[in-house]
């Protein structure tokens, strides 16, 4: 995206497709840890192995198949699903024609939530497919679910000593208590079907004989020496899950008029996947479960891969494991699987990881190497580790601990007790050699380094001491004696490097996916020969099942010559040119524009006048938009990066281009940037100033007549001056007619941010909505509301007043008469609080926007990327040029819910990796339906699709449809505009200077720039 000074702009989203001890300092400094004999080793991901990365490229051209064979889709599904969906003919017929009877006043009738399925969908050519889903056979009748409280075991209050109150029990602990549950029970039962989750629930399948509640474990300690832990286990329950009701409902689809329910059968569903996940979640130290339904292998058998994400001393690796999920469908019950990948700490002998991070004790001043291990010490804390050490007796013994960090002198500094332990002042994260602990039994400091000399015989190196106690009670071990445990999960903000990484080795096609699904998910997830399913009467079918799609035909797109005739341009592969051509309409004038050089140094390269001026030709003459064909000049045109972010160098430009009616600043880089620079760029110039900006690469302009890279960045400035670029060459339907409005709002969520609980940015709403039937412009608006809340509160309201108030002024007063709404991002659990919460609001701004009697009609249309289902090509004369399913390709049936209204829609081609279709569920209609009766279905996947040959920035299809994909981004530009938000992994990349803008006025988007699109 060139605006983010990325080179390629303007590609839209759809090229891709898409891994105690002993010796503690002062207090028990007399027995130590061992020396480096560090064990086994941890299994798969250890620090510079692993296997993986990108696949090889003549899996692009393979289809998958089971022995040459492609089974049909199951024809008994198929005709259930036409026998349901006949039932709804004859309501559906009888909708035309209603709507008239309608008042905005009047809550929705039933048969417009959740609406029946009018037909499955008939356009487009016919194909069969793979999906990433093995039927599920579940034969229990009656499950028993407990929730079970664990905490740890209170001892007697000690005279004088107040009773400390019982702790939850969290962890490898909590983990080994439930297992000891599970244990306790089995004993007495042998055949006792009962599993876990491993948190806080168990499931059987008949009642537990629970003889004294709460029950004590007595967990056995690591170190024999010790007394075993005890904690207490309080039972609630059971609950009663009925299977068979479930079962009657997906051979009948009969809810017994109960549609508004949704999802269906909730409880079964956990239960199932409980059921499924607990024999991996019970490989403690091989398997690790992350959330309810991601689980990555990292014993050393393993066949999934790691790969480094490794970036200034960040020790992070990715690591592919598989997603697993029962899911309800018509006449049976499936099992969604899919490859995931996860990021990871490096695993491995701490010595060699520092070594090979050139990672080493710190002196106060040497900044470099501060910030290198400074980075790779944020990831430290609370990282388990292995010890290996020699007792009195001899014995070596390997303990598992957690880390605190490094050593620090100011983490050290509020240890309790006299002799406390020394550190070198000269040192911020000092050596074995610049601390000193007290050693009790000779009543003598000693250092790290000194006392694994003389006990151990251990010449240790200079890298930091590590601190396995608290800050009051300091243990230090040398790195040479820990080893980083295999598969630690972790929630960090990557950079754009390690992103990079990870796209990298993320990017497989459909082919090796599906072999990775069909072989090594069974094993790792124990799908074959599992106890647990046997007894639950649960099995997993061998091969995964294929399903009917179709082929959607692609649009055509519409310009205007040289002559201003209108041309239309045939899409192939999803994508198109401009050659030749001219945007539709062209914007507002640009007639005093300016560019500015951000460098790294005074003597970098600089993008000159002659380019620009060439590139402001290139979009006036051939491109057709209304930009003068000189810049302003100033003084100089260019300043340091270093001027940019930490002086008021920047907010000074910013103030001579307002006094000098600047209208347009290209900022050009010296290197692609996402962070501080470009969101400094973005605040001042959306919110403070009102001027529109553009961060373009210098090295894209170096390029001799870059012209496709002169087109992506033209069609930005076009769009946020307020032109067309392009349109479809065919409008039809409610696109033809003008009088339909399509919104798009999404919300999103402050994650991999490193605040404390209660703190948390706010969650952030960005909504935009079309303004005329050129669907080209799309000017929106944002807001904040509290952390993590994804319904919308009553901001809603005012917001979606305001996107009708833009629809009049550009419709000589009109109102639309039907309101299309697409709602990005929600869960299947929050369909039901859509329309209770955020419907209503939304009929609020419509009845004080419509004069009495009036009312529009409204659709809403959920529309879901972050799913896991995918689909496979079965044959190669049916595949894309990266071994994916064709460009339009649509699924509504084989894995759906018949009596409901969805489809999967694959509309982009994806270059590369696994093409994730976009998910559409219809949870309101008063549009479709009505207006197109049995071929309401064939209209909104139509409208759909070529919805997302509209993109503006973009001379492609895109993967999900605009008024969804302009709400994400809307999000994205706002949490720019919240610097004071930006919690950051990386050092210091934020840091506003003296731009004196604050947080307040940050936050708004300035009053020149509020109905245009600010945010391309």
């Amino acid at each position: 995206m060139a605006d983010r000074g990325w080179s390629g702009g303007g590609r839209g989203r759809g090229g891709g497709g898409r891994g105690r001890g002993d010796f503690q300092g002062s207090f028990r400094g007399s027995r130590g840890a061992g020396p480096d004999r560090g064990g086994r080793g941890g299994g798969r991901g250890g620090f510079r192995g692993g296997r993986g990365g990108a696949p090889p490229n003549e899996s692009r051209s393979k289809a998958f198949s089971i022995d040459g064979r492609i089974p049909s889709p199951d024809q008994t599904v198929t005709k259930l699903e036409d026998q349901i969906v006949s039932r709804y003919e004859s309501s559906v017929k009888a909708l035309t024609g209603k709507m008239g009877a309608l008042t905005v006043q009047q809550k929705a009738a039933t048969f417009d939530i959740f609406p029946e399925r009018p037909a499955f969908g008939s356009s487009g050519d016919p194909v069969v497919l793979w999906a990433n889903y093995f039927p599920l056979q579940f034969k229990s009748p009656v499950l028993y679910r407990y929730v079970l409280q664990i905490t740890e075991e209170v001892t007697t209050a000690v005279q004088g000593k107040e009773k400390k109150e019982a702790k939850d029990v969290k962890g490898r602990k909590l983990h080994l208590a439930i297992q000891h549950v599970l244990d306790h029970f089995k004993a007495t039962d042998k055949n006792l079907a009962l599993v876990s989750q491993y948190k806080n629930q168990v499931l059987s399948l008949k009642t537990l004989d629970i003889r004294s509640n709460p029950m004590c474990i007595s967990i056995p300690a690591e170190n024999k020496d010790r007394d075993p832990d005890v904690v207490s286990v309080l039972f609630d329950g059971p609950t009663e899950i009925r299977v068979p009701d479930m079962i009657s409902y997906t051979r009948t689809m009969d809810d017994h008029g109960d549609r508004n329910t949704y999802p269906k059968y909730p409880e079964v569903i956990d239960a199932l996947d409980m059921i499924l996940g607990h024999n991996a979640r019970s490989k403690l130290g091989e398997i690790t479960p992350i959330g309810g339904s991601r689980f990555f292998p990292f014993r050393k058998d393993s066949t999934a891969a790691t790969a480094e994400l490794i970036q200034d001393a960040r020790a992070l690796i990715a690591a592919r494991g598989f997603f697993q999920s029962a899911r309800l469908a018509t006449g049976r019950l499936l099992l969604n699987t899919n490859v995931t990948h996860g990021v990871f700490r490096v695993a491995g002998k701490m010595d060699k990881i520092m070594k090979s991070l050139t990672i080493q004790q710190v002196a106060r001043g040497n900044n470099g190497l501060r910030k290198v291990v400074g980075a790779f010490a944020k990831f430290l804390p609370r990282t388990r580790v292995w010890v290996t050490f020699t007792t009195a007796q001899g014995t070596e013994v390997r303990r598992s601990k957690t880390l605190q960090g490094f050593v620090t002198r100011s983490t050290v500094s509020t240890a309790d007790g006299p002799n406390g332990p020394v550190i070198n002042e000269d040192y911020e994260y000092p050596g074995p050699k610049n601390i000193r602990f007290w050693l009790g039994d000779e009543s003598r400091y000693v250092t790290v380094h000194d006392y694994y000399k003389q006990k151990y015989g251990m010449n240790l190196q200079d890298f930091p001491v590590l601190n396995l106690g608290t800050p009051k009670h300091p243990t230090f071990f040398p790195a040479e004696v820990l080893e980083i445990q295999p598969g630690q999960s972790v929630k960090a903000k990557l950079t754009g490097e390690e992103t990079t990484a990870m796209l990298a080795f993320a990017c497989r096609t459909p082919y090796e996916n599906a072999l990775s699904l069909s072989n090594d998910a069974r094993e790792v997830l124990g799908y074959d020969g599992s106890t647990a399913l046997q007894k639950f009467g649960v099995s997993v079918d061998k091969h995964l099942l294929t399903v009917n799609g179709r082929v959607l035909s692609v649009p055509a797109v519409a310009y205007i010559d040289a002559t201003k005739k209108k041309v239309s341009v045939s899409p192939y592969n999803g994508s198109w040119n401009m050659k030749a051509v001219k945007v539709v309409k062209k914007g507002e004038p640009i007639s005093r524009w300016t560019y500015i050089n951000v460098l790294s140094r005074d003597t970098d390269r600089q993008v000159g006048l002659e380019t620009m001026e060439e590139f402001a030709r290139f979009m006036a003459n051939d491109m057709g938009m209304n930009i003068a064909k000189s810049p302003v000049r100033l003084p100089k045109h260019y300043m340091t990066k270093q001027v940019a972010q930490n002086s008021p160098g920047l907010t000074n430009f910013f103030k001579w281009a307002e006094d000098n009616k600047i209208q347009y600043v290209m900022f050009i880089l010296g290197q692609k940037d996402s962070g501080g620079l470009y969101t400094k760029i973005k605040r001042l110039g959306d919110c403070t100033y009102g001027i529109h900006t553009s961060c373009l690469v210098a090295k894209n302009l170096f390029k001799e007549k870059n012209l496709s890279y002169y087109s992506n960045v033209g069609l930005k400035i076009n769009l946020k001056s307020g032109g067309v670029n392009h349109k479809l060459s065919n409008d039809f339907g409610l696109l033809k007619e003008g009088k339909t409005m399509l919104v798009g709002y999404d919300v999103t969520h402050p994650t991999n941010m490193n605040v404390v609980k209660g703190n948390e940015p706010p969650s952030l709403v960005g909504l935009v909505a079309s303004v005329d039937q050129d669907l080209a412009q799309w000017p929106a608006i944002a807001w904040e509301q509290k952390a993590n809340q994804e319904m919308l509160g009553s901001s809603l309201t005012d917001a979606f007043k305001s996107r009708l108030s833009l629809w009049q002024s550009n419709n000589n007063k009109a109102l639309p008469e039907n309101i299309v709404i697409f709602r990005d991002g929600v869960s299947e659990g929050q369909f039901v609080q859509i329309l209770d919460q955020e419907l209503p609001m939304i009929r609020d701004a419509c009845r004080q926007m419509y004069p009495s009697g009036k009312h529009p009609k409204l659709s809403i249309i959920v529309s879901v990327k972050r799913h896991q289902t995918r689909f496979y090509p079965t044959d190669t004369r049916v595949m894309s040029r990266s071994g994916n399913v064709k460009n339009g390709t649509v699924v509504d049936r084989g894995i759906t819910l018949a009596p409901y209204w969805d489809f999967f829609l694959t509309a982009h081609d994806a270059l590369q990796g696994t093409a994730r279709p976009a998910h559409y569920t219809v949870l309101l209609d008063q549009v479709f339906r009505y207006k197109y009766g049995e071929r309401a279905a064939n209209e909104l996947e139509r409208l759909t699709h070529e919805l997302c040959y509209l993109f503006g920035r973009a001379t492609k299809a895109v993967s999900i449809c605009p008024p969804a994909y302009y709400a994400d981004i809307v999000c994205e530009r706002a949490r720019a505009h919240r610097p004071e938000y930006d919690v950051s992994d990386v050092e210091s990349i934020v840091t506003t200077g003296s731009d004196s803008s604050g947080a307040g006025s940050a936050r708004q988007v300035h009053e020149s720039l509020k109905n245009s699109m600010y945010y391309i």
